[in-house]
């Protein structure tokens, strides 16, 4: 029988050398702590009445249902063969298209109605510190997912990306909500400038997993 010394250096061994699993493992607590500022976000949106913000907790959900949903194909693609890696990894591109379309959208509707609201001083804290965090593990695992040659743990380093842009987003506009002048005209462009650059980047992303893929089999 195997000693419990031994189990736990199977399992440290598993994590350092298995890089796809180590992502899906460490997944659990990542949705886990992405859903507490979700209702961080939310509880502020409800508080200070304000419409962007409820739609930036509302895009930043819909990437958590996103990742849970590459975790849970993958997983059944292990049971059903016809669910291979490459139409997992297609479909989430084409969810994370048409995110873009309705983030797109939303970008442009508020630089035309240009409305502004200020937020809760513990908006700016809370996600300031979880921007720090999240955008410096995005840019890192972002260049070792494409290293891993797996097309599940591409897409979830890819969603921690935009979820990474839309926490950036909340924290931009409440730190210029609070700091600076919202109803200038600078305001107003810097913020819309902001939300079209990561649209782009989000287009970028969802493009390039339909190119990455052309030419893997189904």
């Amino acid at each position: 029988m195997e000693s419990f010394l031994a189990q736990i250096k199977r399992i440290a061994k598993f994590f350092k050398d298995d890089y796809n699993g180590r992502t899906l493992a460490f997944s659990i607590p990542s949705t886990v702590l992405s859903l507490i500022y979700a209702v961080l976000t939310g509880i502020a949106a409800v508080w200070s009445r304000s419409l962007w913000l409820g739609m930036m907790t509302a895009f930043y959900l819909i990437m958590v249902l996103m990742r849970m949903s590459v975790i849970s194909r993958a997983g059944m693609s292990l049971v059903l063969k016809k669910y291979s890696s490459v139409k997992n990894y297609r479909s989430f591109c084409f969810k994370l298209l048409v995110f873009d379309f309705l983030f797109g959208i939303s970008v442009v509707f508020f630089h035309i109605h240009d409305i502004h609201k200020d937020y809760p001083g513990f908006t700016i804290y809370v996600t300031a510190l979880y921007v720090f965090i999240r955008v410096i593990l995005a840019v890192i695992n972002m260049f070792k997912a494409r290293k891993s040659n797996s097309y599940t743990t591409v897409a979830l380093r890819k969603i921690n990306a935009v979820k990474a842009l839309v926490s950036l987003l909340i924290l931009q506009r409440a730190l210029l909500s609070r700091f600076g002048n919202p109803y200038s005209d600078f305001t107003r462009n810097f913020n819309s400038a902001s939300g079209f650059g990561a649209f782009l980047i989000i287009l970028v992303l969802s493009i390039g997993g339909f190119w990455s893929t052309r030419k893997a089999r189904s």
